[in-house]
């Protein structure tokens, strides 16, 4: 019995370690929100005991064991949870032991950690998970066996009896779980596990004999399932494709519109002509492109005070210098869109605000007069798109399309990061901002 046992955990783990590794390699970036969780799980499966009889065989008896725990997953990688079990254990050594009856109830707390997690990089969407586990808690157990033809009775309130503090007299005692789990995610809040674990325990009696050389402890294979509290990612807007004469998503969009427009439509009634008055021309005010495009680096809103920024500045001094009369100066930023769309709302607008304090102080006495207005755009999906459809990056519409289909554009493309760098590239030229005046 033990050497199948031996072998059949072998043969699991061999099939479900490498598993564990060559499913989504590529980490993510996700919200605290998504990767703090409390959870809750219920697992069953079979104990064997090892006793210290006869230098420490084990008691050829399998016997079933129920448990729940709940526990907070913290820090993307690790967990800490409590755990509740109760068991039976049973065996016998021909002519010498057999255990009658026995049965535990156990509670501990454990931390744990994912293997993959580490090593691989965080990814929510990982199918597998490797967790070892240990912990530290209190059981409380009873144990009636036949010794050298002697009934021996262990954790009961029967007289003749060695009794404890627990529940119905019995025995308490610490003990330490420890072992391994395979997770396997079905989606991103429901798992079904495997944990192969071993308990020590700090009692000689949990078979009844004392008088061994070593503290008892038992083995447990448990299969169970766990459901975690995770809030539902925000929903992000699929960015349109450019509008452009060939975007047939905007001519759909555009022939339904008009032609619920056209169903809709009642003449109004016809009244007297009114006379004509005439009305007076307004020239339209157009703003102008100035071609000022001033980077950022990653994260920031500084304009560094280099040549190539002052250089981009001198051309709204170049127009003051001609002679033209320039009343507003406004400043657009933008963010590259592998960030947080809150932050990158908060980012955009802080590189317009600097952008046009940085052009003012350029600019000194030739300032005055002149209105500074400055607006964050946020994630520059469009200018993403645009630059990846110029570039030379040979799996471009791939990624778009990847990009375009998925529920979490900004996990997706944080993920085909990895596999092209050279989209790092294209995202370094959309920490900008852009300069019109009128």
């Amino acid at each position: 019995m033990k050497k199948i046992t031996l072998k059949s955990l072998l043969v699991i783990a061999l099939a479900i370690i490498p598993m564990t590794f060559f499913a989504q390699t590529e980490g993510t970036q996700e919200k605290p929100n998504n990767n703090h969780y409390w959870y809750l799980g219920i697992d069953e499966g079979a104990t064997l005991l090892f006793g210290d009889n006869e230098n420490g065989k084990y008691l050829d008896n399998v016997r079933p064991e129920l448990g729940i725990h709940g526990g907070y997953n913290f820090a993307k990688h690790f967990q800490a949870y409590l755990r509740l079990s109760a068991g039976t254990l049973r065996g016998e050594l021909s002519n010498t032991f057999k255990i009658e009856n026995s049965s535990f109830i156990a509670y501990d707390i454990n931390l744990s950690a994912d293997l993959v997690s580490l090593i691989a990089g965080y990814n929510p969407d990982r199918v597998f998970g490797l967790r070892p586990h240990v912990g530290f808690g209190q059981m409380q157990y009873q144990t009636r066996a036949i010794i050298n033809g002697q009934q021996v009775k262990v954790g009961y309130n029967d007289e003749g009896a060695l009794k404890g503090n627990g529940i119905g007299g019995r025995r308490v005692v610490w003990e330490i779980p420890m072992g391994i789990q395979f997770e396997f995610n079905l989606n991103r809040n429901c798992a079904l596990y495997l944990d192969v674990m071993t308990t020590y325990t700090d009692t000689d009696r949990l078979d009844a004999n004392a008088g061994g050389k070593h503290y008892d402890w038992f083995s447990a294979g448990l299969v169970g399932f766990r459901y975690k509290f995770r809030k539902a990612d925000p929903v992000e807007p699929t960015p349109c494709p450019e509008a452009t004469p060939d975007c047939e998503a905007c001519k759909d969009a555009i022939r339904e519109a008009v032609e619920e427009a056209l169903q809709n439509y009642q003449p109004a009634p016809v009244e007297a002509a009114a006379e004509e008055e005439e009305v007076e021309e307004v020239e339209e005010i157009v703003w102008e492109d100035k071609d000022i495009h001033l980077t950022f680096k990653v994260g920031k809103a500084e304009v560094a005070n280099t040549q190539a920024n002052n250089d981009e500045v001198e051309k709204v001094r170049q127009d003051l210098n001609a002679g033209r009369d320039i009343t507003v100066v406004r400043s657009v930023g933008y963010a590259s869109p592998e960030g947080n769309e809150d932050q990158n709302v908060k980012l955009a607008q802080a590189r317009a605000e600097a952008t046009s304090q940085f052009i003012q102080n350029r600019l000194g006495n030739q300032a005055d007069g002149i209105s500074f207005e400055a607006e964050g755009m946020g994630s520059d999906w469009d200018g993403f798109y645009t630059a990846l459809a110029n570039s030379n990056i040979s799996a471009k519409d791939e990624i778009a399309n990847q990009i375009k289909n998925s529920e979490n554009p900004t996990a997706t493309l944080n993920q085909l990061k990895v596999k092209y760098p050279e989209l790092n590239d294209l995202l370094n030229s959309l920490r900008r901002t852009q300069v019109f005046v009128k």
